[in-house]
């Protein structure tokens, strides 16, 4: 009988110990400030973006002088595969979507961490992607059609940001891709591989940018073979000046999604 008791308390010291850590996280990022660059992403009209940051400092930059307003329609829990702010004017016409793919602060057990969690979130985005993925919506059950039947009716239900990356151009910046993210690195191999399969290369039409300063080799041949732009910039030209950096090339992305 010690054994299981040991093993069950075990268990829950370390759930109560994640969760505990979760807190904290939630705590410190409640006070990060907005900045300039927030207001040139703004800037760039997107109507949609991802963070894999948990804080709302982004939205807050947008929320800040009043004349946007913020819904928070997330239904999740532990996972954030759909979890999204939508962004309206005034008048409730929708501006963006911003969405927190690796959780967020006012739901601290949906932040990110460990392997256990990326791998259940992988698990939902291989069935989103696959047309098994269900959930409830106003108490209704809703299931998603595979993606390569969506891609083929140009039909999409615009309820995950996966969607996004077999549908739409995406620019990665500030962002250093680690591989530990393996979400990430799986969606984009599960694209790649439709790209490369007869039957599904002439439905994915969009193009991913990856902006990194600094970049090993190996990382950038693995996304080059993932159908990923990568884009660096002459070291010489910035060198230790990061607000030159993210400003030109804010810059050439608004010139790219003109």
């Amino acid at each position: 009988m010690k054994e299981p008791y040991l093993k069950n308390k075990i268990s829950n010291d370390i759930r109560q110990t994640e969760f505990g850590i979760k807190l904290s996280i939630a705590e410190l990022l409640s006070t990060i400030e907005t900045n300039e660059f927030y207001e040139m992403l703004f800037d760039l009209k997107c109507k949609n973006y991802l963070t894999t940051n948990y804080d709302y400092a982004f939205k807050n930059f947008i929320t800040l002088t009043e004349k946007y307003l913020s819904y928070n329609h997330s239904t999740e829990d532990i996972y954030s595969i759909r979890r999204q702010t939508q962004i309206f004017d005034k008048r409730q016409n929708e501006v963006c979507k911003i969405w927190n793919i690796h959780g967020e602060i006012e739901t601290p057990v949906s932040i990110m961490l460990g392997l256990d969690h990326y791998c259940g979130s992988v698990s939902k985005l291989d069935a989103y992607v696959k047309g098994t993925y269900e959930f409830q919506e106003d108490s209704k059950p809703i299931r998603i059609k595979r993606m390569t039947e969506k891609l083929k009716l140009n039909e999409f239900d615009y309820r995950s940001w996966a969607e996004l990356f077999f549908t739409t151009n995406i620019h990665i910046l500030g962002l250093s891709l680690d591989f530990s993210e393996t979400d990430l690195w799986w969606i984009l191999t599960k694209r790649a591989r439709m790209i490369h399969e007869e039957k599904t290369s002439s439905l994915v039409k969009n193009k991913i940018f990856f902006y990194g300063r600094h970049i090993k080799s190996d990382k950038e041949e693995l996304l080059n073979s993932l159908n990923v732009t990568v884009i660096k910039p002459n070291p010489d030209n910035y060198k230790n000046d990061w607000h030159k950096y993210y400003t030109e090339t804010i810059n050439q992305i608004k010139n790219k999604t003109k």
